[in-house]
């Protein structure tokens, strides 16, 4: 006697839905369904919108490994992060908005870790020769970036956070660090400050470079005086090692009345390290930070700051990434470059330079 298939396997075999059951269910072609789930842009944005919600109301998800072996592709991005401990939020914040453009993009998100110390290339080169994804998101870039060059070279798609000063143009999103440090030294000049210093990234880094130059240029041109420290802290400073150099260099008599910081964390460091030196921070000194979160907004007392918006950063990278790999821009034509926005709390100096 043949057994039948108990209510439950045969349950589960009919409720797994495919392509057609949801193009079935939208009254469209299984060809125009596929269009619309991989967000193509011949189709309708209303068409997408309604395949997208019966898709999910419907509980269909793709056949990623099926698809891979017919088209060649994994739709997968690989997002290669570096440590970023002097970024509150950095990773969340990142992959969430990355993850949004993922998700309405028929994409998977990967995220590898580049651990630090180990050989520049293993982490980019694993990806490209096992083909584990089909395009590559870089952090933490520096002026001549062995992986740019090598992902160059396979031309193999990807974009980078951060800028490069190669000479053959890629895709990248990128903060204005150099804005930045200029809009922060200007302000901290209005604020009287004469005497100031930056705390920035480590040496090597392309945006250390950004910064050193919009400070610099502040300085400069407003004859004013910086503090450079022979072992000069940076954002990648153990936090008890900054705040020891601070407190240190303030109890010394000969510190600075405004401090640049390009990390939000760090900053709270320094201001922690200000207070352990007996001295009142927006009264003996100030500091402008970058922020990246909501610390700031709760800090007392409040200082300014200039908002560096990391989830909006996660989205243009991977819409970025997508208009590559569907070869709607060359590469050297998709370079984003966001600007910083103040969070002024303080009131400007009664004599405000000009």
């Amino acid at each position: 006697m043949t057994r039948k298939p108990s209510t439950s396997t045969a349950g589960n075999r009919r409720e797994r839905p495919t392509l057609r059951t949801v193009a079935q269910a939208c009254g469209l072609a299984v060809t125009t369904v596929s269009r619309a789930l991989n967000n193509r842009s011949d189709i309708a944005l209303a068409t997408r919108q309604r395949v997208r919600q019966v898709a999910d109301e419907l509980g269909y998800v793709p056949d990623r490994a099926g698809r891979g072996l017919r088209t060649g592709r994994t739709h997968t991005l690989s997002l290669v992060l570096a440590p970023q401990g002097e970024i509150t939020g950095y990773t969340a914040s990142i992959i969430s908005g990355l993850g949004e453009v993922c998700r309405d993009s028929g994409y998977e998100l990967s995220a590898t870790p580049d651990v630090p110390h180990r050989e520049e290339l293993s982490v980019v080169r694993s990806i490209v020769e096992n083909q584990r994804a089909d395009g590559i998101i870089l952090s933490r870039t520096s002026p001549q970036d062995l992986r740019v060059r090598y992902l160059l070279e396979n031309d193999f798609p990807f974009v980078t956070h951060g800028r490069t000063e190669l000479a053959t143009h890629h895709a990248s999103v990128d903060f204005d660090n150099e804005a930045f440090a200029e809009l922060a030294a200007m302000r901290l000049m209005q604020r009287g400050r004469r005497c100031l210093m930056l705390i920035g990234a480590p040496a090597g880094l392309t945006y250390q470079t950004h910064l050193l130059n919009g400070f610099s240029r502040v300085v400069t041109r407003n004859a004013l005086q910086s503090i450079e420290l022979d072992d000069a802290p940076n954002l990648e400073t153990p936090l008890d090692d900054l705040r020891h150099t601070i407190r240190t260099l303030f109890s010394s008599g000969a510190y600075p009345d405004g401090i640049v910081c390009a990390g939000e964390t760090a900053s709270i460091a320094v201001l922690a390290g200000i207070r352990d030196a007996g001295l009142i921070p927006t009264v003996d000194v100030d500091v402008l930070a970058k922020q990246t979160s909501a610390t700031l907004d709760h800090m007392l007392p409040a200082i300014d700051s200039c908002y560096e918006d990391i989830d909006k950063t996660g989205r243009r990278l991977g819409e970025t990434l997508i208009h590559l790999l569907t070869g709607q821009t060359p590469p050297g034509e998709l370079n984003t470059l966001i600007q910083p926005e103040p969070r002024f709390r303080q009131s400007a100096h009664a004599d405000i330079a000009s």
